[in-house]
């Protein structure tokens, strides 16, 4: 029997705790046949049966083309290493895990094509994902409905998550604090009172610069300009010298990370902004940012929505990143635990309310599962220990503020800091 790790054991407590919170099971459920296409056997409402001998299927939607395609593939890598760690100590009553990956293209309407996908497939029991926040918006209706769970590692606006979506979770911390927490370092730290505010117009882009914004302006700091510009966007010049002419002293962008890094090395070439601070957020805490702004990152700031990391498990984790992978889990991007999380999150509940009918086969009771990933309370993960409020907040840690000096990311400020 395969030795258990320190993960798989964390796993056995977590799901201890949650069946403790969960509504219990029911004691027996019959073997069923096929699936209707909602992922309940048919006339039964709500049921998920794993034949014996098959896999538990999870979904995952992770960005991987788009705005920020080494991101969602960090994300992938991530969720990938959970499977094979629950896998490794032979799953669960014998039954295996598989990741089921798809596109999510950091996109609504892709979102919406991967969450039809997943509703359609009986097989699917829970989705760990999206990466974005407009790609979750966009699966977020269709699993309501479906009754898929799902835990998000990295979408971080607001109101992915609310009292109206009891499927709705994620690892990720909100944009909400982070907004918060940037003007504070702006207007506090750098001692910047007038500051303009760029976006992407995406969901989350736009509404972590919106939060900055409302922050900042209640600090006391006069916003000069509200930009928005568009994914994929190159040529942010024109812009630029509308901001210019306002006169701020720092410009905080909320976006991704190919755009960020144009606008840094822009601002550089636009007058009235030679010396502006640039601030942005953890959609350009990639090396697609620093390659993009060139020399102009230097000096630059970026924010980022850490968690409260357990050394020791961070570190077997990142040796088998690089075992498989062949490249540190910190070049790629920074959600790698929190969507390692995100399956054991998942897992965890699994392992909460499934039962073993007479047949061999494994039966899970959806809304038994959408109940026990909202009980999780208190297991200890790469991230730190985590614990779901009623509206699907799980996340650990908080926000580090980071400069790029020398060509690196180097925290200079906030959570995790002595």
């Amino acid at each position: 029997m395969p030795k258990r790790s320190a993960f798989f054991s964390l796993l056995l407590i977590a799901a201890l705790m949650l069946a403790a919170c969960a509504a219990p099971p029911a004691a027996e459920a019959p073997a069923w046949g096929s699936l209707d296409g909602r992922g309940a056997p048919a006339g039964i409402s709500g049921k998920v049966v794993v034949e014996a001998g098959g896999v538990i299927r999870i979904g995952g939607s992770f960005a991987l083309t788009g705005p920020i395609p080494t991101l969602g593939l960090d994300i992938r890598h991530g969720a990938e290493l959970a499977v094979d760690d629950l896998n490794a100590t032979g799953g669960l009553e014998g039954f295996m895990f598989e990741l089921v990956a798809e596109d999510g293209a950091c996109d609504g309407t892709q979102g919406t094509n991967v969450g039809n996908k997943f509703a359609a497939d009986a097989t699917i029991v829970a989705v760990t994902g999206g990466t974005c926040s407009g790609e979750t918006f966009g699966l977020l209706p269709i699993l309501q409905e479906a009754r898929i769970p799902f835990v998000s590692p990295s979408a971080t606006n607001p109101d992915i998550t609310s009292p109206n979506c009891d499927v709705c979770n994620r690892v990720a911390l909100s944009d909400a604090l982070q907004g918060a927490v940037d003007a504070g370092y702006v207007f506090s730290d750098l001692g910047r009172t007038k500051v303009a505010v760029v976006h992407d117009n995406s969901d989350y882009g736009k509404g972590v610069a919106e939060v900055f914004r409302n922050n900042i302006s209640g600090l006391g700091a006069e916003v000069t300009g509200f930009e928005g510009v568009q994914v994929g966007d190159t040529d942010f010049r024109a812009m630029l010298s509308r901001v210019g002419a306002g006169g701020p002293q720092a410009v905080f962008f909320g976006g991704y990370a190919t755009e960020a890094g144009l606008i840094a090395q822009q601002i550089t070439e636009t007058p009235g902004l030679e010396d502006t601070v640039f601030m942005s957020v953890d959609g350009a805490f990639t090396q697609q940012y620093i390659q993009a702004a060139g020399a102009a990152a230097e000096g630059t700031y970026i924010s980022l929505l850490a968690g409260d990391d357990s050394e020791a498990m961070n570190v077997e984790f990142d040796a088998k990143y690089i075992e498989k992978y062949g490249v540190s889990p910190d070049e790629l991007g920074a959600f790698h635990s929190q969507s390692y999380d995100s399956v054991m999150l998942i897992a965890a509940a699994i392992a909460a309310v499934a039962t073993i009918d007479d047949s061999g086969n494994l039966v899970l009771d959806r809304e038994e599962l959408i109940a026990a990933i909202r009980a999780a309370d208190a297991f200890d993960g790469l991230t730190g220990t985590i614990k779901c409020d009623s509206i699907g907040e799980c996340g650990a840690g908080g926000v580090q503020i980071f400069q790029v000096t020398d060509g690196a990311f180097v925290q200079v400020s906030g959570f995790g800091m002595e």
